[in-house]
């Protein structure tokens, strides 16, 4: 009997990676016209090409700040509705973390960006490097199930200049910067891709809180093990070090917000208050 299919999708991004400018007018428009992207004058709505439209779309959706049906066409999710009403024009680094993470954790509909995060652990690579790990991850992955090469290595290119292309670097009127560039979480050293580390002034310990608070269980809490590198972990998604992590979570202990229990080897983390997720994200823009 054949396994079960497995979900995976790639070159979704029509080859445009997210640009800057594209989710303050999706965040305007959808609200009075949930059916933009449908329309038929949705180019003239958006003032940008159709593929770009299309795009567009598929960068909404991925970043979580929509979800669609046929009938409402799309509007935008709590996280959408949060990042609307605190920071439409993604001026705080703190959103951008955010999205990445909900980019970076999509194994379903961001594939090779799952893929890269998680999977891809050498560093100081170049991109056909890169394209041959994603290569035997994705493989390894779809258990048999079909894919196109050409479009991974679309991916792949669209990944690495999404993160890793710089606005110092590039023509002052270069209009295919995205705003993931601001994190610095990839940098292009002479064609090598290196990931690094986030700036501490530019990575809030809320961040931290937010992703625990996703994952963390009521009562029985979680092992800073896991916290740190298990899949979709601090280390992965963020990059984050050990050392920088446990400062983190000895922050968010003084701060109230967990207990860090590491006596006897435990190495564990326990909600002091379990709030939903996006109750963290609120709290930190109405504090910021």
């Amino acid at each position: 009997m054949a396994g079960k299919k497995v979900k995976l999708r790639l070159q979704g991004h029509e080859k445009f990676a997210l640009r800057e400018g594209w989710i303050n007018k999706a965040l305007m428009i959808l609200p009075e016209h949930p059916d933009a992207f449908t329309r038929k004058d949705a180019t003239d709505l958006f003032g940008i090409g159709n593929n770009m439209v299309k795009s567009l779309r598929y960068w909404m959706r991925v970043l979580g700040l929509i979800r669609e049906n046929g009938v409402s066409g799309a509007t935008l999710t709590e996280l959408g509705e949060l990042i609307y009403k605190y920071d439409p024009y993604l001026e705080n680094i703190f959103s951008l973390w955010i999205l990445h993470s909900n980019i970076a954790k999509n194994k379903e509909e961001a594939t090779t960006w799952y893929m890269y995060f998680n999977h891809c652990d050498a560093d100081d690579l170049d991109k056909n490097s890169i394209e041959a790990i994603l290569l035997r991850e994705v493989t390894k992955y779809a258990a048999g199930q079909k894919f196109s090469e050409k479009s991974l290595s679309n991916d792949t290119d669209v990944l690495l200049n999404m993160y890793s292309k710089r606005k110092e670097k590039c023509d002052p009127e270069e209009k295919s910067i995205s705003p993931f560039s601001q994190l610095k979480l990839v940098n292009n050293v002479n064609g090598k891709y290196i990931k690094k580390q986030p700036s501490k002034k530019e990575f809030s310990e809320m961040i931290v809180l937010y992703e625990l608070m996703l994952g963390i269980d009521d009562s029985e809490g979680i092992s800073i093990d896991d916290v740190i590198y298990k899949e979709n972990g601090l280390k992965n998604i963020y990059n984050l070090g050990s050392v920088m992590a446990n400062e983190y979570l000895d922050k968010l202990d003084a701060a109230g917000y967990i207990r860090v229990n590491r006596t006897a080897g435990l190495d564990m983390v326990y909600p002091v208050n379990k709030v939903d997720a996006l109750t963290v994200l609120e709290k930190f823009y109405k504090n910021c």
